[in-house]
């Protein structure tokens, strides 16, 4: 089997969640709905899912062809109310595949992360949780009761600095919890993120991995992505399940400049 197949079957499968709607709201559903559906006819082995609000459903819904569907990551806007509440919800086409409730109480992190696992049991065995937790006090202790439950976390890149991201991705390596990360501003790069849990993973210091963030030398990631070899794809995924962006397009032609997928 050639380099290139064995890293999209490895290190890109299913990666990407097209946030889109998320990040940039007022564009148009339709619009939303039409990109992603032909990104997926092009590059269905990088997609994960496309991720909408809560509130927004049936608009999604209304765009999708009798007999066709979407699988879907489903941003949660009531904590575990909402999620409660998404359990009993049903919209025709829409393949909910994903939720990610956020845990809000800044005073208990871990009480309320502990309400969301509960609350994340109403779902059935083939929805993916992902759960964002702020970073506060008790951070560690909700990501510890995330982890026991055998749910996922979520962390924003690009709200914090390089620092603070590298130690959030150390404790979610140390705690054994695979997790999302949403790359909250354009110039976060994905591969850079990557790179940098794998380091992580090596054993490698925060200092390093906040260096391996702030990289933007398309060259030199691309070497080093081209040679990693399959167990190291692999416990890099372990730990990375998901990857969202609003610039789906951009990140998939770095990913040719890297030459490990055909031109689009």
């Amino acid at each position: 089997m050639g380099l290139r197949s064995l890293l999209v079957m490895e290190l890109l499968d299913s990666l990407l969640d097209d946030e889109t709607l998320i990040r940039r709201p007022e564009t148009p559903v339709a619009a939303v709905v039409a990109n992603h559906r032909e990104l997926r006819g092009g590059y269905r082995t990088l997609l994960g899912t496309l991720v909408v609000p809560d509130r927004r459903l049936l608009e999604i819904a209304r765009q999708i062809a009798p007999g066709d569907s979407i699988p879907v990551s489903v941003i949660i806007s009531g904590g575990a109310g909402g999620l409660l509440a998404l359990a009993r919800h049903e919209a025709p086409g829409v393949e909910i595949a994903a939720v990610e409730p956020t845990v809000r109480d800044l005073d208990d992190l871990a009480a309320s992360a502990s309400r969301v696992v509960s609350a994340a049991g109403e779902l059935g065995p083939e929805v993916a949780v992902f759960i964002e937790v702020p970073y506060a006090p008790g951070w560690e202790a909700a990501v510890e009761l995330i982890e026991a439950a055998g749910l996922y976390g979520k962390i924003a890149a690009g709200q914090t600095g390089t620092r603070q991201l590298a130690e959030q991705l150390s404790i979610l390596i140390e705690a054994d919890l695979p997790f999302k990360i949403t790359t909250a501003r354009p110039n976060v790069d994905c591969m850079s993120l990557l790179m940098a849990v794998e380091g992580l993973v090596a054993g490698g210091s925060l200092d390093d991995a906040a260096d391996l963030l702030q990289r933007d030398d398309h060259d030199r990631i691309g070497a080093a992505l081209a040679s990693w070899d399959h167990t190291t794809q692999s416990r890099v995924r372990r730990r990375v399940r998901r990857l969202g962006t609003d610039q789906l397009q951009q990140v998939i032609s770095s990913l040719t400049i890297y030459r490990e997928l055909p031109a689009p």
